[in-house]
């Protein structure tokens, strides 16, 4: 049972929820939760795994989209998501980028913020900005046998079937007032969970 839940709002339908069992003042670098989008009143997975780092991931993508620093590249004709899995059933004529890590790997990944996969159901989340400036927060899914051997699952569909019918889970625009909340919020939980790895540390 969910105890404790902070919701990123995207306007009166939508939300982004990350639930907690313990309160904010009790977790640390490594606690693990789930993220989700509550959308059409269903509750899709966005991101697993430490708070943390879903929460720095978060911040990095404002804060370049609120400065209107995150452009689409010009390659980027179709939508991203459709691009995506495009990119791995082949890397043939994509323009590839070269990360920080030292990772070569397609271009589009600049603009991946979160992935996490439930129910056979693998949902990939996105921030960048239109020409205009404006911020976009999409969701988008991931063909869901792209890894698997055909023989091994009962509800096998072939990437050709599959991608014919492909659509965008979410696309909407992040006013840059609810981005600046969503940094302020994002901010605090990351600036929490330090002071109480400090305090902890002080208590030892």
């Amino acid at each position: 049972m969910k105890k404790y839940e902070i919701t990123f709002p995207l306007n009166n339908k939508e939300t982004i929820l990350l639930y907690l069992q313990e309160p904010l003042e009790l977790v640390d670098l490594c606690y693990e939760e789930y993220i989700f989008l509550s959308y059409n009143k269903n509750k899709h997975l966005l991101a697993e795994g430490p708070i943390y780092y879903n929460m720095q991931q978060l911040i990095k993508y404002l804060k370049k989209t609120i400065n209107n620093q995150l452009p689409l590249h010009s390659s980027i004709t179709l939508d991203i998501g459709y691009l995506l899995n495009e990119y791995h059933i082949s890397e043939d004529n994509f323009i590839m980028y070269n990360f920080p890590s030292g990772i070569s790997s397609w271009i589009g990944y600049k603009y991946h913020v979160w992935e996490a996969a439930s129910h056979n159901i693998r949902l990939i989340t996105w921030i960048y900005n239109k020409p205009d400036g404006s911020i976009i927060f999409e969701v988008t899914p991931f063909y869901p046998y792209m890894y698997c051997e055909p023989t091994e699952e009962p509800n096998y569909i072939s990437y050709n079937e599959w991608i014919k019918t492909y659509k965008p889970y979410l696309i909407r625009e992040l006013p840059t007032t609810t981005a600046q909340e969503w940094l302020k919020q994002a901010e605090y939980i990351i600036q929490t969970i330090e002071a109480n790895v400090e305090k902890w540390k002080n208590i030892q």
